[in-house]
């Protein structure tokens, strides 16, 4: 062969090689703080493991992306999203707070915060039993804006841990009276473990928005292509029962009921909602703030406030708002109906708007309210 037909050769083998190099493999980046068993940890080996871990695996799978995970801190962990050092959050409680300034998917499963303290305290999860109490959280959750917006102004004094090793090493030394905790998390790291013993839930859990009703994945607000790529993953991995192989190995069965009643927070005579089988029954919900005066401004705040009220209510039933099958709007005036629509689109995936009925009435529940809201809705994954 020919000098210079080796070197053509050469330079083909070249070009083809770096053909092939430069196919990019499509990945997922996940920022994750590796430190919260039985949801995200590293095993003796060094591994990733845990319940966030193997839904965001298996997601990258159905995705047919590699999925690749970057360690962060939890306190600065949105501030990373944004300056594109990875593309979602694992996990991330949805709250409204957050929702300003990031998007979620659907939530993974449902959340339970609740107050821990030392045995026969007698201490319960109200500002007023906490007056003068110690309390504390971990730095960059729910539960610590919570606790600070909601307990702080009468008198309990917030401590905020960086890790949750320290928070209950001062709370088993008694530098602190109590923490406010996700329960399967409490549970798992102090509640079950020998040292654990003095130790229990305080008061029923906590029902607030600004908790949040489950663990989602965050995304920044232009990426709403990616949410929608992952809730459809996700609704695929429980069609074919591979997420309930995953979660049920971490997460508590609830009780083999036919029916499940979500109580109202306020304590009225009627359930938020009531779930047979994979059916969610909603009630009606008003354009009223988590202090329960209604939103002022007129139909379209109010109507804002209803889907976000909404959104709260299928959250906690295990449902999501691209799961509504069926709604019903009472205006007190019909001359609201553009006003009320205009909201009320903006909520649902063009593709997924349910069947809806609107009708007018003289006058709602609460003076002033414009509009109410009722929906029926299928269950996002089984309990």
């Amino acid at each position: 062969m020919s000098l210079a037909k080796i070197l053509s050769a050469l330079s083909l083998l070249a070009l083809t090689t770096g053909c092939v190099s430069s196919v990019v493999e499509p990945t997922l980046r996940f920022g994750v703080e590796p430190l919260v068993p039985p949801f995200e940890s590293r095993n003796d080996k060094g591994e990733l493991v845990g319940l966030n871990i193997e839904l965001g695996n298996a997601l990258c799978a159905e995705l047919q992306k590699r999925c690749v995970w970057v360690d962060q801190d939890y306190a600065t962990n949105v501030e990373a999203l944004e300056a594109r050092r990875f593309d979602v959050i694992m996990p991330m409680t949805a709250t409204p707070a957050r929702r300003e300034r990031i998007d979620f998917t659907d939530n993974l499963y449902p959340l339970s915060s609740q107050l821990v303290a030392r045995k026969g305290t007698n201490l319960q999860p109200d500002a007023q039993s906490l007056k003068g109490k110690r309390i504390g959280v971990l730095a960059g959750t729910s539960r610590e804006a919570f606790a600070k917006a909601r307990w702080a102004k009468s008198g309990v004094m917030i401590r905020s841990f960086q890790f949750n090793d320290q928070l209950i090493a001062a709370l088993q030394s008694g530098e602190i009276d109590a923490t406010l905790q996700d329960s399967i998390e409490i549970t798992y790291a102090l509640l079950s473990q020998p040292q654990g013993g003095a130790f229990g839930f305080a008061g029923p859990a906590l029902k607030d928005p600004m908790l949040g009703t489950g663990v989602a994945m965050a995304l920044r607000k232009t990426d709403s292509k990616l949410r929608d790529e992952l809730n459809a993953a996700l609704g695929r991995l429980r069609q074919r029962g591979e997420y309930q192989t995953i979660t049920e190995r971490y997460l508590p069965r609830a009780i083999n009921d036919p029916l499940h009643y979500q109580a109202s927070a306020e304590d009225l005579p009627f359930s938020d909602s009531v779930r047979v089988g994979d059916t969610i029954y909603l009630s009606g919900v008003l354009g009223l703030e988590a202090n329960g005066e209604l939103v002022k401004g007129g139909i379209r705040p109010q109507m804002v406030q209803v889907m976000e009220n909404l959104r709260s209510a299928l959250d906690r039933s295990g449902s999501s708002l691209s799961h509504v099958a069926k709604c019903t709007v009472i205006l007190t005036d019909v001359k609201d109906f553009a006003g009320m629509n205009a909201e009320y689109r903006r909520y649902f995936p063009t593709d997924r708007l349910p069947a809806r009925t609107t009708f007018a009435g003289k006058q709602l529940v609460v003076p002033g309210a414009k509009v109410e809201l009722e929906c029926l809705a299928v269950a996002a994954a089984r309990d």
